[in-house]
């Protein structure tokens, strides 16, 4: 190998790091800012414990607390606080969401496939279209949400499932259920 090939092998070794190390070690801001600028390939970041809340919710502006069309996909979204967050197209197939709180967000039409809701408050949230084929759903608060033509097939669910909308849901058993559940 020459030195040129080595030097070139070596700069390129430094980039790829470097910008693992900006995915991987990302905070609320840069990760708005970046979003803001027209990146939507978040996936594999570390967001544990980030508030991705920015509109007040006492002055709830939807297009400041937007998401939408996101990959966030394998990112490590544990104890994030994303109320009232429009999450509506994202992919979020095999995130870790554990302990997370997603109370009234949107996440219409979004991949959830293989994710890990570990804990999770979905109160009120929009799962419309969602696709949570395999999802983990344990000790999951759902009160509230809208599941219509949502897929759970495969899914496991368990937790607070009270005053459920489903409407041509797929159920983890592959049956499809229309009605408003109100049960404990």
């Amino acid at each position: 190998m020459d030195t040129a090939t080595a030097l070139f092998l070596i700069e390129q070794t430094r980039d790829s790091a470097k910008n693992s190390s900006l995915v991987n070690n990302m905070d609320a801001e840069e990760l708005l800012q970046r979003y803001a600028a027209g990146e939507r390939d978040f996936s594999g970041v570390d967001l544990s414990g980030v508030n991705l809340n920015i509109a007040k919710l006492d002055e709830y502006d939807p297009t400041r607390n937007n998401l939408s069309g996101i990959n966030l996909s394998s990112a490590n979204l544990a104890r994030t606080n994303m109320i009232c967050v429009n999450l509506s197209g994202a992919n979020l197939s095999g995130a870790y969401l554990g302990g997370a709180t997603l109370t009234c967000a949107n996440l219409t039409n979004a991949d959830l496939r293989d994710a890990d809701f570990d804990c999770t408050d979905l109160e009120g949230a929009k799962l419309i279209n969602a696709n949570l084929r395999n999802a983990h759903l344990g000790s999951v608060i759902l009160y509230g949400a809208d599941l219509t033509n949502a897929d759970l097939t495969g899914a496991s669910l368990t937790g607070n499932v009270r005053y459920l909308t489903l409407c041509n849901t797929i159920m983890p058993d592959g049956t499809v259920r229309t009605e408003f559940l109100d049960t404990e």
